[in-house]
C-alpha cells in the first residue's frame, strides 16, 4: 500500500516540486550546521582582549551566514514536510471524491501554479525594475537609508547625462558591429561544422565530434592567458578583430545545430544531388530552410551573447575607441570619480540604455527562440 501511494504521488507533477524544497532544505541545514562548527571553533581560538567588531572580522563566511542558512533551510523543509503531507493527503482521498470536489481541488492547483509562477516571474523581473526605476531617481534619493519603490520626482536628465558623460554612442556602436560579425561567424563556421558532423562520412568524424563537445567543458579563465597572448602579438589589443575573432566558433552551436540537423533525413539530401546542388547548395537550400527555427535561434542567442559579452572585451580593448556597451556602463562611475555622491543613478540610465535592444529583440522573436531550443532539445 505504502509503495502504491509513493507511486501514485510519483505521478503527480507536485511530488518534484516538494522534492527540490526538500533537496535545497537538506544543503542550507548542511550549510549552517558547518557554520555553525566553524563559529565554534574560531571561537575557541579566538583571543580574549578582542572585541565585538575584531571577532566579527576574524569570523569565517560560513560563521557569519550560519543563521541565515539554518533559517532558509528550516524554513524549506517545513514548505516540503507540508507539501508532502497534502499531496499525500489528496492522493489518498482522490479516490473517494466526487467528481465535483476533484474538479473544485483541480481548480484551487490550478490557482496554486499560477500563484506560485506570478511570484517567481516577480522575484526574477525584480531586479529589472529596480534598475529602471533607481534610473529615473536623484543621486540623493537612491542613496536613502530606507529605499523608496518610486521615485519622488522623475529625472529623466540621467538619460542624456550619460551621453555627455562618456562616448555611449561609440560603445553601442563598437558593440553593434563586433556582435554583428560573431553572429554571422559563429552560425556559418557552425552550420558548415554541424554538416560535416552529422551528414559527413569521415575517419575520426565522431572522435572530432567529442573533442568539440570537450571544449564546452573548458571556461574562458583557463584559455584567456594564450588566447590574449596571441591576440597581442598580433597587434590586435583594441581593435576590432581582437574582439570578434576569438569568439568566432561556439562549440555549444555547433552541437546544437548537428542535432537539427541529424533530424533531416538522407533522402532530402539526395534529391538535392539529383537536382544538380553541391554540398554548399544543399547547406542552403535544404538544411538550412527545414531547420530555419533552429537557425534563427541560434542566431539570436549569439546576438544576445555577443551583446552582453564583458570579459573579453574589457581585456582587449582598453581605449573608448573600441569599448562596447558592457564595459562602457561600469567605465560610466569613473567619470564621476572626486564628487560628493556617487552617480549611482546614472548607471542604471546607462544600464537600462544597454538592455532595451536586448529586450526588444526577445519580445519580438521570443516565439522562434522557445521552437529553435524545444526542436533542437528533442533530437
Amino acid at each position: 500500500m505504502k509503495d502504491s501511494l509513493l507511486l501514485r504521488m510519483r505521478q503527480t507533477g507536485w511530488f518534484d516540486v516538494w522534492l527540490f524544497a526538500l533537496a535545497a532544505a537538506i544543503v542550507m541545514l548542511a550549510i549552517g550546521t558547518a557554520g555553525v562548527i566553524q563559529y565554534n571553533v574560531q571561537m575557541d581560538k579566538m583571543p580574549a582582549h578582542f572585541n565585538e567588531y575584531q571577532i566579527n572580522e576574524a569570523l569565517g563566511s560560513l560563521a557569519h551566514a550560519r543563521a541565515s542558512f539554518l533559517r532558509i533551510g528550516k524554513l524549506a523543509l517545513l514548505v516540503s514536510i507540508i507539501g508532502f503531507t497534502l499531496l499525500a493527503i489528496s492522493v489518498t482521498l482522490s479516490p473517494k471524491l466526487s467528481r465535483k470536489t476533484k474538479d473544485r481541488l483541480g481548480y484551487l492547483l490550478v490557482g496554486l501554479q499560477y500563484l506560485t509562477a506570478f511570484a517567481v516571474t516577480l522575484v526574477m523581473l525584480f531586479p529589472i525594475y529596480w534598475m529602471v526605476i533607481s534610473s529615473l531617481k536623484t543621486s540623493h534619493e537612491l542613496l536613502l537609508p530606507v529605499p523608496t519603490l518610486w521615485p519622488h520626482e522623475f529625472q529623466w536628465s540621467n538619460f542624456p547625462n550619460v551621453l555627455q558623460r562618456a562616448p555611449f554612442v561609440r560603445y553601442l556602436f563598437n558593440t553593434l558591429v563586433s556582435t554583428f560579425f560573431i553572429m554571422v561567424g559563429q552560425v556559418v563556421i557552425g552550420v558548415f561544422a554541424a554538416y560535416g558532423f552529422s551528414k559527413g562520412k569521415f575517419v575520426g568524424r565522431d572522435i572530432l565530434f567529442m573533442l568539440v563537445l570537450g571544449a564546452l567543458m573548458v571556461p574562458i579563465q583557463v584559455t584567456f592567458v594564450p588566447i590574449y597572448v596571441m591576440v597581442s602579438r598580433m597587434g590586435w589589443i583594441n581593435s576590432f578583430p581582437g574582439l570578434i575573432v576569438p569568439n568566432l566558433v561556439s562549440a555549444y552551436f555547433i552541437f546544437m545545430l548537428r542535432q537539427a540537423f541529424m533530424s533531416v533525413d538522407d533522402s532530402y539530401l539526395d534529391a538535392g544531388r539529383v537536382d544538380g546542388l553541391g554540398r554548399i547548395g544543399t547547406i542552403v537550400h535544404v538544411l538550412a530552410p527545414m531547420n530555419a527555427p533552429t537557425l534563427i535561434t541560434v542566431s539570436i542567442i549569439t546576438f544576445i551573447n555577443g551583446w552582453n559579452s564583458y570579459f573579453w572585451p574589457k581585456m582587449v580593448a582598453t581605449k573608448d575607441e573600441y569599448r562596447t556597451i558592457a564595459v562602457g556602463v561600469v567605465r560610466l562611475r569613473r567619470t564621476f570619480s572626486g564628487m560628493e555622491t556617487a552617480n549611482y543613478n546614472e548607471i542604471m540610465a546607462g544600464a537600462v540604455m544597454a538592455i532595451i535592444p536586448i529586450v526588444l529583440l526577445f519580445l519580438v522573436l521570443q516565439k522562434y527562440i522557445m521552437t529553435g531550443m524545444s526542436k533542437a532539445a528533442m533530437k
